[in-house]
């Protein structure tokens, strides 16, 4: 390890991850469709501003990473959780364009 970088770190090959975003855009493009990050897989606002030019927002599965993906990210944000509070609920319709519900019962709750 070099002894300038302190560890434990995170390192990310931008290269690759642009290409890998190259990629999304031309399936987006190709098909026709949203392309959305979804941060329970990579949760990592550094990278953000590259990838905002790529995708069209994020998805979460919860408040916290619904406002990470409002605050930091700065597209549309879609929540999915099987089961929701009702103030839980009323937060995220300030932060979420789209929460999707577990069922129609759920929904009218």
């Amino acid at each position: 390890m070099t002894p300038d970088i302190q560890t434990p770190c995170f390192v990310l090959d931008a290269a690759r991850l642009r290409k890998n975003l190259e990629t999304a855009q031309r399936v987006r493009e190709e098909a026709g469709c949203k392309i959305l990050l979804a941060t329970k897989a990579f949760a990592m606002p550094a990278a953000f501003p590259m990838m905002r030019d790529y995708l069209d927002g994020t998805t979460a599965s919860g408040e916290h990473e619904a406002i990470m993906g409002a605050e930091e990210f700065g597209k549309e944000v879609h929540v999915y959780s099987p089961a929701y509070t009702e103030d839980e609920v009323r937060r995220l319709t300030k932060v979420a364009q789209h929460i999707y519900f577990n069922s129609a019962q759920q929904l009218g709750r």
